[in-house]
């Protein structure tokens, strides 16, 4: 049996990832990504980390999206100041503000499709995992050996910080990725190699490297989040809110709440959640 199988046979419940992605003025790679995030399941979370975007930001273009047809939660962070290539920086901060404890890391031209998203979901990823997929190169037509690609890899928050994260001091250049695996590799843990796919849309990085080394710089109290997800709490408020603006008094309603509900969770929160809070809610008579 495979180390994967093994995990599978252990995990029979759809765990909850991160997707943290780095972006840097690349729109129609944005695009590619809103399309098939769309096609996603529930329960996942999308971090995006803006780099200091000064051409195409991500926020514009995210805005414009139809979100509320949505199910994964979606978050956006803007890099306070362009310091050059700074995916390491980027990659510190979703680690840090992940709310779960699963990451996926993807470059963004990177595409992970819903079949796959589906079954790492499947996937609970204990301290000392390494999660690496098959990569599917568009321009080659072909799927290349294991390990795939460097950058697209599934973690523990825990184990990554175990291993000290990206060193940022190697801001402005490309060796960081490559340092801080090798970091990863040198403490216990197995590799996993998985059955899932990411799929590589690259025609050529178009990176910023110079030599200033600096630290990544962001607020987390200014308004850097596009749409923040929704805490248990929060959903039973708006649960409460729904049912007594509606009048529902049973099980029957429950068409009647949700309608009020989905354009106030959309993005924001996992609807098997919410449909499980308002049955509680209505069977209770609340």
């Amino acid at each position: 049996m495979t180390s994967q199988q093994k995990i599978l046979q252990k995990s029979k419940a759809n765990h909850r990832w991160t997707f943290g992605f780095t972006y840097f003025n690349e729109p129609h790679k944005l695009e590619i990504q809103m399309d098939t995030w769309s096609k996603w399941p529930g329960n996942v979370d999308i971090f995006i980390v803006d780099d200091g975007s000064d051409i195409y930001p991500a926020k514009p273009l995210l805005e414009n999206f139809h979100l509320e047809d949505w199910q994964p939660t979606l978050q956006l962070w803007q890099v306070t100041r362009n310091i050059g290539f700074n995916s390491h920086g980027c990659r510190n901060l979703i680690a840090k503000y992940a709310n779960t404890d699963c990451i996926q890391f993807l470059d963004i031209d990177h595409v992970m499709y819903a079949p796959d998203v589906a079954k790492l979901k499947q996937m609970k990823v204990e301290k000392g995992d390494i999660i690496h997929h098959k990569n599917y190169n568009e321009y080659r037509q072909q799927i290349t050996t294991w390990p795939g690609h460097l950058n697209c890899y599934g973690v523990h928050k825990d184990f990554f910080w175990e291993a000290g994260g990206y060193d940022e001091s190697f801001t402005g250049h490309h060796y960081g990725d490559r340092e801080f695996l090798d970091r990863m590799y040198a403490l216990e843990h197995r590799k996993i190699k998985s059955q899932c796919a990411t799929s590589m849309n690259r025609e050529g990085r178009h990176g910023r490297v110079d030599n200033r080394i600096d630290k990544t710089e962001y607020d987390p109290h200014d308004d850097k989040f596009f749409k923040v997800p929704l805490d248990e709490d929060e959903v039973k408020k708006l649960v409460a809110d729904a049912i007594a603006s509606t009048g529902a008094a049973g099980p029957a309603d429950m068409g009647k709440v949700m309608g009020v509900l989905k354009p106030l969770v959309a993005g924001k929160a996992d609807g098997g959640m919410v449909s499980t809070l308002v049955k509680a809610a209505l069977a209770g008579g609340n």
